[in-house]
């Protein structure tokens, strides 16, 4: 069977709560300086690589906002494995810059908390990350807005591919929350269309995960949120299998929801 296309030619969009697969690269249109990447050379290249992130293809949830608006924009608009180049305003970005958000603040209260003042600074005041522009005699100039806000930015998006299935939604969900030495050989997802259970095997490596059990806290809550009625219930498994004697294994159902 040929996929059906989909994209703005055809009037068929991905639609709100559709996941998919996708690869991105967000750059400062003016400088060509790279903002964030999917892919991992680019990053490195960039100066901007970090071991902990995982790279490669992207779980999106369309709606979701967790990209700016420029990127779901283009995503939306794409058929699976379509590549294109979009050219993404301020407002479409990380907002216009507002003076407003412009403050003076005494350098007393930087010094009280701890702070010493220096241009360029980022320092987080009443929970807000803000940065610090400039220091004149015992004021000091700070500046909430993002640092890219005002930007026009240029993005190359990617739709690798459209999720269907309620076993790759599950394991890509999961994935997306666990440190990135946990690859997909290490979480196992069994689905029972009829009785809507799902049954997900997680092998040794997530022992050694300190925040594991609040990862699927956060996941139960997404599969709720978007993944009903696909999805009534769910079992986390531990498996841990040990190398000393051939066929010696140890199964460990940890929680169910």
């Amino acid at each position: 069977m040929v996929p059906q296309k989909r994209g703005v030619e055809t009037g068929m969009t991905l639609q709100e709560g559709e996941f998919a697969l996708v690869e991105y690269t967000l750059k400062v249109k003016e400088t060509g300086e790279i903002i964030e990447t999917t892919d991992r050379d680019e990053a490195k290249k960039a100066n901007i690589y970090d071991e902990k992130e995982r790279y490669g293809p992207r779980l999106i949830i369309v709606g979701e906002k967790r990209v700016i608006p420029g990127i779901e924009e283009a995503i939306r608009q794409l058929n699976e494995g379509e590549e294109k180049e979009v050219v993404i305003p301020p407002e479409k970005g990380f907002g216009k810059r507002d003076q407003q958000k412009i403050k003076i603040i005494p350098k007393t209260q930087f010094i009280k908390n701890g702070i010493v003042p220096e241009p360029g600074k980022i320092v987080e005041i009443n929970g807000k990350l803000a940065t610090i522009r400039a220091i004149t005699g015992g004021r000091v100039i700070v500046d909430f807005n993002h640092p890219l806000s005002g930007k026009t930015l240029w993005a190359r998006v990617k739709l690798v591919k459209i999720l269907k299935t309620p076993p790759e939604k599950l394991q890509h969900l999961l994935l997306r929350r666990l440190p990135s030495q946990i690859g997909v050989d290490d979480v196992k997802v069994e689905y029972d269309a009829k009785e809507k259970y799902a049954r997900i095997v997680f092998n040794e490596k997530s022992l050694l995960v300190p925040e594991m059990q609040t990862i699927r806290r956060i996941v139960v809550g997404e599969i709720a949120k978007y993944m009903r009625p696909e999805v009534d219930k769910i079992d986390f498994i531990d498996h841990v299998e040990y190398g000393s004697k051939k066929g010696e294994k140890e199964e460990a159902s940890t929680q169910q929801a």
